[in-house]
């Protein structure tokens, strides 16, 4: 059963790790290979794929914007911001390549949000369609955790919904103490395969609340009530 929506001002303050700010410039950013990607620091030059990216109906949908981009603008201002030192110093987004044309991102991902509707940081990822269902996700997905699992480590505070805290079997992680660190991923209910990506790579589901999203309409995009199972992942383990 869905529970409430996530309430800012109710949010309680622990003490945990996180990357240290500001994290690395993208330039100093390492790149890692796997079977078939190469995944790499995002660049200007990445902008008309992009664009491509978020300009197919079936990849927007599973965003918080729920519709494609109008222009090439939208594309570039997301752009611009993650090469911003403003993006750069709270990010930790990766072009998503095949090795055999580096230069072609058909994805992007990794950390967009510091501070995600539950407080924790937050990952998200979005692929072509012409590369679903392929592994692709999960592929890209074990290889940039181990990028983020490496970053060094501060002790701060973070601001986070208690029920982040909570365990399996209902209890909470005890808040006088330091709290093990989270990174948060969030789906919506109809999303079951990005949910079983996250699953593979060792996320487990934490709650699931109420939230409005848009979503396509006739007359452009409507705000409609939908689940949201959210999912957590410690970096420290394993």
């Amino acid at each position: 059963m869905a529970e409430a929506s996530p309430v800012p001002d109710s949010f309680i303050t622990v003490r945990s790790t996180l990357p240290r700010l500001p994290l690395p410039l993208i330039s100093e950013r390492p790149l890692v290979t796997t079977e078939r990607l190469l995944i790499r620091p995002l660049a200007a030059s990445d902008l008309e794929a992009l664009h491509e990216l978020r300009t197919q109906p079936e990849v927007m949908f599973w965003t918080s914007a729920g519709k494609p981009d109008s222009s090439l603008d939208e594309a570039k201002a997301k752009l611009d911001y993650f090469l911003s030192p403003e993006g750069n110093s709270k990010s930790f987004n990766y072009a998503i390549c095949f090795k055999e044309d580096p230069s072609k991102l058909i994805g992007i991902g990794g950390c967009h949000s510091w501070s995600s509707s539950l407080g924790w940081p937050e990952l998200g990822y979005m692929f072509r369609k012409e590369v679903w269902g392929q592994g692709i996700a999960t592929e890209f997905l074990k290889a940039w955790l181990s990028l983020w699992k490496a970053l060094p480590r501060e002790m701060t505070e973070v601001k986070c919904d208690e029920r982040t805290l909570r365990g399996g079997d209902g209890v909470f992680e005890n808040t006088e103490e330091v709290v093990e660190e989270r990174l948060m991923a969030l789906t919506t209910d109809a999303n079951g395969k990005s949910q079983n990506i996250l699953k593979k790579c060792g996320f487990e589901h934490v709650l699931t609340w109420k939230a409005r999203e848009a979503r396509p309409s006739q007359d452009g995009s409507e705000m409609v009530l939908v689940d949201m199972p959210s999912f957590r992942y410690f970096p420290g383990r394993g």
